[in-house]
Parts: C-alpha cells; sequence; structure tokens
C-alpha cells in the first residue's frame, strides 16, 4: 500500500510540473487575487540593472494559493556568499494577504518566481509563488558575517 501511495504522489507531480510554466520577474501590486506582475528581460550590462517587460495583470487561481520563500544557501564564502544546500522553502504568513504584497515598493516591487497552470479551466492563472531573496553573501563575503 506504501509504494502505491507513493506512485500515485509522484504522478500527481510530474503531473503538476508538466502542465505549469514558471515565471521570474517582480510583483508590483496585489488587489484580492489579482496581482500586476513585470517578467524579468534579464540583466543589461550597460546599464547594470536587471530589466522588465511592461507590467501584466495575472489572475490567481484562488485566494490561497501557496505562497513560499525561497530556502536560504549556508554558503562557505566569497564576494557574494554563496554555495552549500539551503533547507524547505519557508511558506508565507497570510499567503497573498501577507505584508509583504500590502506596502509594495512601486520601484523595486517584490522578486518572485510564479508558477502558471498550462491547462485546463486555469490556464494562465498563478498557481503558486516562490518569493526571492535579496542574496547577500555567506560566510566570509563581503557582506556576509
Amino acid at each position: 500500500m506504501r509504494r502505491f501511495i507513493l506512485a500515485v504522489t509522484c504522478v500527481a507531480l510530474t503531473c503538476t510540473f508538466a502542465f505549469s510554466d514558471t515565471l521570474t520577474g517582480r510583483i508590483t501590486k496585489v488587489d484580492g487575487t489579482k496581482i500586476t506582475f513585470e517578467k524579468s528581460k534579464g540583466f543589461n550590462a550597460d546599464t547594470k540593472k536587471l530589466e522588465y517587460e511592461a507590467p501584466q495583470t495575472l489572475e490567481a487561481v484562488n485566494k490561497d494559493i501557496p505562497v513560499t520563500t525561497k530556502a536560504g544557501g549556508k554558503g562557505a564564502g566569497g564576494k557574494k556568499g554563496g554555495g552549500g544546500k539551503g533547507g524547505d522553502p519557508t511558506p508565507v504568513e497570510g499567503g497573498l494577504n501577507a505584508d509583504m504584497f500590502k506596502n509594495i515598493d512601486k520601484e523595486k516591487g517584490v522578486n518572485v518566481t510564479l508558477t502558471t497552470e498550462d491547462a485546463g479551466a486555469n490556464k494562465g492563472k498563478v498557481s503558486a509563488i516562490t518569493v526571492g531573496g535579496k542574496g547577500g553573501a555567506g560566510k566570509g563575503g563581503k557582506k556576509g558575517g
């Protein structure tokens, strides 16, 4: 019975990833289940800044979608810190109603990775949000401790 449950779980997770897409960028506004999102175009070497596409409004599957923060690594050092595996992602209390989404700085936004559905009735809707960290340094790095 345990093997059967494990097999069903693996198939379900595989299907979830097969029918989803990920977008990286920043959230600039959250209003209920409506999310204003700017997709990242990449780093501009001339301006030394990330560039973003025009804002688009995406809809969340529901108001209770999972919102987590990335697990931080316990880096060994270096200029920007680094290596090492972090722990498990941490759930954000309140999800889309969390304080981090209530008073968003319009210039900086909140760096995230969105998971959107690719098929079915929820096609194009956001099903999960992973909030990215600010980076930083591991021990021994310039910014680290």
